[in-house]
């Protein structure tokens, strides 16, 4: 019995020893559910008014970029089949496999891609400058791709070359072929005489290449066969 006494003192002791520590603790650090809820709202409003604030200064500074980017001479541009240099432009240093993309984004003038004269074109799918120009009756093409000889230098690199077309004399003035026959035209493209006409009131092309045949047989050949049915 005595021990029986004993262990339900010892209960009741720890459970005032429990509620004396509670209170003493709420005294101690004013744990009271108003102070908690004044100390709440003072948060919410100190990170409500900091966070308007830095929105402000958000828009602003977005404002001043875009300000900034509109009066930039520079742009960004992605390069998708990479960007070479004097290494690469080796061709035994190529980047392995060709087909395969490389994008990379730089900043660039605005004026990068205007064209220097109507000779020299900026081609932007495989991303190169090209060279044109008229030889032995033909139109003649040379690329200097961005991704060998790098940003630049392929532009640096296609004027070269163009002036040095004009030192040789090589460029010529663009040929008009002329057959006299309604229907009867030449492809400089693809080097051919071409033969417009009618077949049972349907509309028919045929080429003739001045490569395969020659150039005057095959002016003749696409004539022969207009005048053929026109009768």
């Amino acid at each position: 019995m005595n021990l029986f006494y004993n262990l339900i003192n010892s209960i009741k002791r720890k459970n005032e020893n429990k509620k004396f520590y509670i209170q003493f603790c709420k005294k101690r650090f004013h744990i009271s559910t108003i102070y908690q809820h004044r100390k709440k709202s003072i948060c919410l409003n100190s990170i409500q008014n900091n966070s308007s604030v830095n929105n402000n200064i958000c828009i602003v500074k977005s404002e001043k970029q875009e300000i900034d980017k509109n009066n930039s001479d520079f742009i960004q541009y992605v390069f998708k089949w990479g960007i070479g240099n004097k290494f690469r432009s080796d061709p035994e240093n190529r980047y392995h496999p060709v087909h395969l993309k490389r994008s990379k984004e730089v900043t660039i003038r605005k004026d990068y891609f205007d064209n220097v004269n109507e000779n020299i074109r900026y081609e932007e799918l495989n991303e190169q400058w090209e060279v044109y120009w008229f030889e032995n009756n033909k139109l003649n093409a040379k690329p200097f791709p961005v991704k060998k000889f790098g940003i630049n230098d392929a532009k640096r690199e296609a004027i070269k070359f163009y002036e040095s077309l004009k030192v040789q004399q090589r460029i010529m003035p663009k040929p008009k072929y002329e057959s006299g026959v309604e229907g009867v035209h030449y492809d400089i493209i693809t080097n051919c005489w071409v033969a417009f006409y009618r077949s049972n009131n349907f509309p028919v092309c045929r080429s003739f290449s001045a490569e395969y045949h020659g150039f005057e047989t095959a002016k003749q050949m696409a004539i022969e066969r207009v005048e053929k049915h026109k009768k």
